[in-house]
């Protein structure tokens, strides 16, 4: 548990205590409203010193509700090829021959990403936001959305099976090669969105030599937030939290690059330097 303040560090205090100036810690914002609260409210036997005091946060009637989210158009698109699979048959015969050629692979689909401005709740973001169109379209695995964590490089994963299978023909005297190549799409964007967080924070408040407890604090996160806009401005002086018929909203900013395979080939290669793509 981070420190807690007394009313003589009020006014030192910064309560957005973020990662950087664009990220304000949720947490630290309660922290101190709920301080003020307790300190114009505890009774006499109470502790007054902030180290004889801990603070017990509950989150779980706040809700965190993300709004259409605004895409920046692909950056960086790269492409990549990786044999997953090779198998070679040799025929030193002279008759040809008959293989079965059967298997599945997986490769691994991710979605990396990050946030850039916006809040966290002690360490957590806890969003789950929906991909681009472009993504959500493909059977990469992320039409429902991929997940943001934390502030931090957040890797979300899908596993995408890749399966071949077929009869293949081996001349007298000679070698085949078979290789299953999958190529990988890369692309990254940036992104922005409104989130609306609504519902009620509460505070627990305990006296840290024996756990006793002391008094709860309760409060409207939209007030909390609102009434505290002015620690949520960035690096360019711009508020990031506006009050819109009722809800507070915090504007987040991040940016994702998705990596995912987008094509499979078979290649044959019999005695030659010459590539044959019999299936794709």
């Amino acid at each position: 548990m981070g420190r807690c303040l007394s009313k003589q560090d009020i006014e030192t205090y910064t309560a957005t205590g973020g990662i950087s100036k664009n990220i304000v810690d949720l947490q630290n914002v309660v922290k101190e409203s709920a301080w003020k609260w307790y300190s114009d409210r505890r009774q006499k036997d109470f502790p007054t010193a902030v180290k004889k005091v801990r603070l017990d946060f509950d989150w779980t009637g706040v809700k965190f509700i993300p709004t259409k989210l605004k895409y920046s158009d692909p950056r960086t698109v790269q492409y990549e090829s990786n044999v997953l699979f090779e198998s070679v048959f040799k025929n030193n015969s002279n008759k040809e021959q008959h293989h079965s050629l059967k298997t599945e692979q997986q490769t691994t689909g991710t979605c990396t990403s990050s946030i850039t401005k916006g809040y966290t709740t002690g360490f957590n973001v806890g969003l789950t936001l929906s991909a681009p169109a472009d993504i959500a379209g493909t059977t990469c695995g992320f039409s429902k959305g991929f997940s943001v964590e934390n502030t931090l490089a957040n890797e979300d994963q899908r596993t995408m099976t890749w399966s071949a299978e077929g009869v293949l023909l081996v001349e007298k005297q000679s070698m085949l090669t078979a290789k299953l190549q999958i190529t990988e799409k890369q692309s990254s964007y940036t992104f922005t969105t409104k989130v609306a967080v609504k519902g009620e924070v509460i505070v627990k408040f305990y006296e840290r030599k024996n756990n006793k407890y002391l008094i709860e604090y309760r409060a409207p996160i939209k007030t909390i937030l609102v009434q505290n806009r002015d620690k949520f401005t960035d690096a360019k002086g711009e508020i990031f939290v506006e009050d819109i018929d009722g809800t507070a909203y915090v504007k987040v900013e991040g940016k994702c690059i998705f990596k995912y395979g987008i094509k499979q080939e078979i290649i044959i290669n019999q005695n030659s330097n010459e590539e044959q793509i019999v299936l794709s």
